[in-house]
């Protein structure tokens, strides 16, 4: 079956662009709870418009919830999904356990997609989200073809990136910017450290000029969605609720080419990069790595590379272009240097608007610019006013079939129009009368019938069974067109009434009580009765394994790290999945895990089985790229030990460092090098309720973890 094209609808002119270009889906965010707070995101009275516009369309419409959610919040989330239930939204994308534990018991029919922000890789997490009613899973960019097969092969629908931008932070996993800019990425709020530069140290000396060692390439799939499609993938999904109309309808449009077998032209593929792109890869699925991944020379908007400066005369800069450029285009020169050519001349100094490829032309551009510098192209004038252009001559309209039929003189018209689904009769308010000169005929009835031009329907086949003898004006008929397709609209858009029961589910008590003490090396280990975890050990449930004491994903165990809990829900549903023990979320303060301990017993009569952690260099990020090799090697070769012999760390323009740590699969951690010490509030965090924490060694000695442990242990008891 051929796979929906889902396309990324910021504001208004990008929903056009999107409709225009063909997409199957569109989604987009509301002002709260989604994970682009800085869009232009849609009010409800907008939403509830542009879901009546989709559905008349055959358009489905996907409304984001995927960030975290506090406890005192939640109320909140379920009432405007309820809302949107009732305006008959098509599915909630949701990050949140918790929420999609609460909407699953409670709206039984609502269609809930799970975010990729759950980053999910494996088909046993699959599994577990089945129990929560997940009927869509969008995977992990980290996923690879192979794995994206087996969690096709799931049964579940999937749902999977294949162009735009990406995070090299494992989805979900990033608190990079939540630590250091207090913009919590899970809370939409991302201030983007990874489009940061910085140098790489090892060992306390410079080893890294000032790079974007974080910024990966744009993701593009589009010539490979056939793959996806013989493989049973059943949404395509383009990323970009902040980006133009023209990035909307080219990648929409491009994708939707390349699976009607139609073949991209080196200019469509240049219109697409035009309207963005940091460089483009095949990523993860492919396991694309170092600079095949990244491209560390810069992060923002590469556009098409049209030529360089060659000299500067009059004021002017004299450029030898490999490209056309157009007056209104706009260029960055070198590295940094923007403008949009309002000026443009020939190689004569006389004015014009066109300048072809292979051709010198002169502009007034910034003065800073140098001989040799690039330029690079990152606004078409040409491609905007094509798309501009498509959008508003396009008149997307759905097919219908009508039946038209009448008994003779004295009886009325009877039209029948329909669809697969949906069936409407609607009959004259006029009879017939007998012909007189020109009797009624099909060439009168399909000519009026095809008059459709404004509907959001035209008619595929009309029959008619029609004496030859009967007249009606051609207001009637007119009428009649119109009445029918009013009906069939009503019908369309007809709710339902929503279902909505009673929330009755009861966890069972955890009988599970340890503390957890995280080390990097299993040499670390303590002689205590905690469970001890090494991470970096592949044999104790890193960041892949399907198995471990400890695992920080969906997988086999008894205790679940990782998961971003941050309400009383959202235990419940990792206790409904059969785990036993939960880590909250560091992103919880202090207030908001007394509101989780107290709604959790109050609602279920027992302490919350979780765990809390109090001393740690917060992690950063996880990511299946190697920083340190890519700059040192090149980004290619696994397990080459450099981060297991020397210290790195990556230090900003903030002149705060990061601490870099490897695992045995080459795996990057990036780590805060401030300790956050709570082991004080264990007092606190003991009134309520909690019994268990969690510690995080990274270069501790054994004497300073024994130091830490005891400290613990004499608070805790």
């Amino acid at each position: 079956m051929r796979p929906e094209i889902l396309a990324p609808v910021g504001n208004r002119e990008a929903l056009e662009a999107a409709i225009a270009a063909g997409c199957d889906a569109v989604y987009f965010g509301l002002p709260v709870f989604g994970a682009r707070a800085y869009a232009k995101n849609f009010s409800l009275e907008e939403t509830e418009e542009i879901i009546k516009k989709c559905h008349l369309l055959n358009i489905k419409v996907y409304i984001t919830m995927n960030t975290v959610i506090f406890e005192d919040e939640m109320e909140e989330a379920y009432v405007l999904a309820k809302r949107l239930h009732e305006m008959d939204v098509d599915a909630l994308i949701i990050q949140d356990l918790g929420l999609l534990h609460l909407l699953h018991h409670r709206l039984p029919d609502l269609v809930l997609h799970a975010s990729t922000q759950l980053s999910v890789s494996k088909p046993n997490m699959i599994e577990k989200l089945k129990q929560l009613g997940v009927q869509r899973v969008v995977l992990a960019r980290e996923c690879t073809m192979d794995e994206i097969r087996a969690c096709v092969e799931t049964g579940m629908e999937i749902e999977v990136f294949i162009h735009g931008a990406i995070c090299i932070c494992y989805s979900g996993q990033c608190y990079f910017s939540s630590v250091r800019y207090d913009r919590s990425g899970n809370r939409g709020m991302c201030a983007q450290p990874c489009r940061m530069p910085y140098t790489l140290y090892q060992d306390n000396a410079l080893v890294g000029r000032e790079l974007y060692y974080l910024s990966p390439k744009d993701l593009s799939l589009i010539d490979q969605v056939k793959e996806l499609e013989e493989m049973g993938v059943v949404s395509l999904k383009i990323e970009g609720r902040m980006k133009s109309a023209a990035y909307v309808y080219e990648s929409v449009m491009q994708t939707k080419s390349v699976l009607d077998n139609k073949f991209r032209s080196k200019q469509d593929i240049e219109d697409l990069m035009v309207t963005f792109n940091r460089g483009y890869t095949k990523g993860h699925a492919y396991k694309m790595s170092g600079y095949d991944l990244m491209n560390p020379q810069s992060c923002n908007h590469q556009g098409i590379n049209i030529g360089k400066v060659i000299g500067k005369r009059n004021g002017r800069l004299v450029l030898q272009l490999k490209h056309e450029l157009n007056q209104n285009d706009g260029i960055r020169i070198g590295k940094d240097l923007g403008c949009h050519v309002n000026y443009l001349y020939d190689k004569k100094g006389k004015l014009t608007s066109h300048i072809p490829a292979g051709s010198v032309c002169e502009i007034k551009g910034p003065k800073q610019a140098k001989v040799g510098d690039t330029i690079l192209k990152t606004t078409s004038v040409l491609v905007n006013e094509k798309v501009e252009k498509r959008i508003k001559e396009t008149n997307r309209q759905i097919q219908l079939n009508a039946s038209i039929v009448c008994d003779g003189v004295g009886s009325p018209l009877i039209c029948k129009i329909y669809d697969q689904n949906i069936k409407v009769e609607v009959i004259s308010k006029d009879v017939a009368s007998q012909a007189q000169n020109r009797a009624l005929d099909e060439v009168t009835i399909k000519k009026q019938f095809n008059k459709t031009k404004d509907s959001f329907a035209s008619f595929a086949s009309i029959n008619m069974d029609i004496p030859s003898n009967i007249f009606f004006t051609i207001s009637s008929i007119n009428e009649l067109r119109r009445n029918a397709l009013e009906m069939f609209k009503s019908k369309k858009l007809k709710k339902r009434p929503i279902k909505e029961i009673d929330y009755v589910y009861k966890p069972p008590v955890s009988k599970t009580d340890r503390n957890i003490y995280e080390v990097m090396t299993p040499d670390k280990k303590m002689d205590t009765k905690d469970l001890w975890v090494c991470e970096m050990d592949q044999s104790k449930g890193n960041i892949t394994s399907l198995k471990g004491d400890v695992l920080p994903h969906l997988g086999k165990t008894q205790i679940i790290d990782g998961m971003n809990v941050t309400n009383s829900w959202a235990i419940a549903a990792l206790l409904e999945m059969g785990y036993q023990q939960v880590v909250l979320s560091d992103e919880n303060k202090l207030e908001n895990i007394s509101n989780i301990m107290n709604s959790f017993k109050e609602r279920y009569g027992f302490d919350a089985p979780v765990l809390v952690c109090i001393y740690q260099h917060r992690r950063l990020m996880t990511m299946n790229h190697c920083v340190i090799n890519t700059a040192l090697k090149d980004g290619k070769r696994k397990n080459c030990s450099l981060c297991h012999q020397h210290e790195f760390k990556l230090k900003g323009k903030d002149k705060k460092s990061v601490i870099c740590l490897g695992d045995r699969d080459c795996h990057l951690r990036l780590y805060d090098e401030i300790l956050s010490d709570d082991i004080a509030q264990i007092a606190s965090l003991k009134t309520m309720g909690i019994k268990n924490f969690k510690a995080v060694f990274l270069n501790e000695s054994l004497r300073e973890i024994q130091s830490v442990i005891n400290r613990i242990q004499s608070l805790k008891a």
